[in-house]
């Protein structure tokens, strides 16, 4: 136990040191970040933590377990970026513990620590890990599920003590049925991500459980040698077969205790759902399974598209830097399958973890690469076990494979060292120095390639891992506090309190353009104006009213203002082309001027 405990301190501190760095540091993106941080800051200034609000309106977007995470750190830290994150943070470490505990059960103890690497240290599982949104939480409580069926169906010889090397808890088991106890835990945890994302929280989780029972307790159809590519398709269909058949489903079902889920998912998330729907008069369910649920999946909303095989080029990108070992990674797996390993209970339910998640997603409407996220400890699973076997067998993976895989680190150095200048020069100032980032790939290519041609898999594995640290807390602890500094909202929200009137609160607008980080900043509701017409009444209601807009859309307004209102800030558009413009009176733009300068300090973070 003392092994398992110092590993588990050691994963901890070094997601810890990645999640944490900086993690206040920047202003919050738009738009989930802030409209989630400003929906939580909104339900604890109402002192109303059932519905959801954002800009004054309810909001039907996410479940309240998010909200109320975050309302606790507002709480302890103020309404902070840093309090917006911190539990984000901190359930990314979660899910890193739990998926090293999975390896250990199901494979060995090495595995569990490089998977719980490797998932730390994966690009994506870096954003929702120092994210405001509800990801990093979802992914905590599906591998929690994952965990409490496979230690609920682990050997109870192995759980007494410490697991030998290879012989891990699952290693060769053949019966999997959890207790009436385990099930209901494996679905009061599906039941705690139905309060943080809606019904995947437990469709999805249980449809892994259940495709893996489906392949497992289906006959083994064993393969006859010589018998080529038409027998191996007949043995695969006659596999196939005994799955989907009927009587097999059926059972299957039957033996997860379907009652036992509708109680225990009841029991956790049922009486917010309840509470929501009577205050709202179901407005709030009605949007929410309605709109976020089903209407995300048939359809593709806000232009968040892509084809069958968006999420390839996603994980691609996501996973890097463990990514570049997928092929020879897959290709080793599928032939332990094939032999029968003693592991192969374990490469079944990440297969059926993937297939869920990414299959699902693949087939929906609307595509964002954080929503196959919940995968990704399947994917480092299966990682840690390749490059475990790699560790114990250096001949594993040819030269060539290998010259390949550092070929492709050095390939994503070069686009980024390439990439980053040019999109620089083009939204951000010229800041070309963001492309040194590319160095870190490039060294770590050369460090890697050479280990790799003399067998020293160790050395070249640890060069991989610390390329993942080292580049995601350059590129999110500090490279994103560095391109911060151009983000829009805060400087323009900063304006008006500067220009504030004591005792008088000002009246803020958007005009065919909106930011939920600038209600978050300017701690105030946004009206949001659709013509000039509206633009005209709101100036004329309130002498101390701003307008937000973009260069482009003042134009249509020339000729429609006041006399004295006129642009008092403009600040370049954040990644994009153009100006933002904030319209104010003139008469407060000269008093303003007539301040000392010492008053700018009031300006918020």
């Amino acid at each position: 136990m003392l092994n398992s405990a110092r590993n588990q301190a050691l994963l901890a501190a070094i997601a810890a040191a990645m999640f944490f760095a900086n993690l206040g540091g920047a202003h919050l993106w738009d738009v989930d970040e802030a409209i989630f941080s400003q929906a939580a800051k909104e339900m604890l200034v109402r002192g109303d933590y059932v519905v959801p609000y954002f800009n004054g309106e309810v909001f039907p977007d996410k479940p309240a377990l998010m909200y109320w995470f975050m309302i606790g750190a507002y709480k302890v830290f103020g309404p902070t970026e840093f309090a917006a994150r911190f539990w984000s943070a901190v359930f990314g470490i979660g899910s890193v513990l739990l998926t090293y505990r999975l390896g250990r059960l199901m494979f060995s103890p090495a595995a569990g620590i490089w998977s719980g690497l490797i998932l730390a240290s994966c690009v994506s599982f870096n954003i929702i890990a120092r994210a405001a949104t509800p990801d990093s939480f979802l992914v905590f409580f599906s591998t929690l599920a994952m965990l409490l069926f496979v230690s609920g169906t682990a050997k109870a010889r192995a759980l007494s003590g410490e697991p030998n090397e290879r012989n891990a808890p699952w290693v060769g088991q053949t019966r999997f049925e959890p207790s009436w106890l385990s099930y209901a835990l494996i679905y009061a945890a599906m039941g705690c991500g139905v309060l943080t994302k809606g019904p995947i929280g437990v469709v999805l989780p249980t449809a892994v459980i259940g495709l893996f029972l489906l392949m497992v307790r289906a006959e083994p159809v064993e393969l006859v040698v010589g018998a080529g590519w038409r027998g191996a398709l007949r043995n695969t269909f006659r596999y196939l077969t005994q799955i989907v058949s009927p009587l097999h489903f059926l059972r299957t079902v039957w033996s997860m205790r379907p009652l036992t889920a509708i109680a225990a998912v009841l029991a956790v998330a049922g009486p917010w759902y309840a509470l929501v729907g009577f205050e709202t008069e179901g407005q709030w369910l009605v949007g929410f399974f309605g709109v976020h649920n089903f209407g995300r999946f048939l359809n593709a909303m806000e232009n968040h598209r892509g084809p069958i095989v968006y999420y390839v080029g996603a994980i691609a990108v996501g996973f890097f830097p463990w990514s570049v070992l997928s092929i020879p990674c897959f290709m080793h797996i599928k032939n332990q399958v094939a032999e029968r390993h003693p592991w192969r209970p374990g490469y079944l339910l990440i297969a059926s973890w993937l297939a869920v998640w990414i299959g699902f997603f693949s087939l929906a409407g609307t595509k964002l690469p954080s929503y196959v996220v919940p995968a990704y400890p399947a994917l480092a699973l299966a990682c840690g076990c390749f490059v475990e076997n790699w560790l114990r067998n250096p001949l594993l993976v040819s030269r060539v494979w290998t010259r390949l895989v550092w070929g492709t680190v050095a390939l994503a150095g070069v686009g980024l060292a390439v990439a980053l200048p040019i999109v620089a020069h083009v939204f951000l100032n010229g800041d070309w120095p963001l492309g040194a980032v590319g160095l870190i790939p490039l060294v770590a290519a050369a460090v890697g390639w050479q280990l790799s041609d003399q067998r020293r898999v160790q050395g070249a594995m640890v060069t991989l891992a610390v390329l993942g640290v080292t580049l995601a807390i350059s590129l999110f602890g500090i490279g994103a506090a560095y391109v911060d500094r151009y983000q829009d909202s805060p400087a323009l929200a900063a304006h008006i309190v500067e220009r504030k009137v004591p005792g008088q609160e000002p009246s803020i607008a958007s005009f065919r353009y909106f930011r939920p980080s600038f209600v978050f900043y300017a701690n105030q509701p946004v009206a949001k104006l659709e013509s000039p017409a509206a633009v005209q009444s709101f100036f004329a209601d309130d002498p101390n009213a701003y307008l937000l807009t973009t260069e482009a859309q003042f134009e249509t307004l020339r000729g429609e203002l006041p006399a004295d209102v006129t642009v008092v800030e403009s600040r370049r558009r954040f990644l994009r082309s153009g100006k933002i413009v904030l319209l104010g009176r003139a008469t407060a733009a000269a008093a303003t001027a007539a301040k000392p300068a010492d008053d700018k300090n009031s300006a918020p973070r």
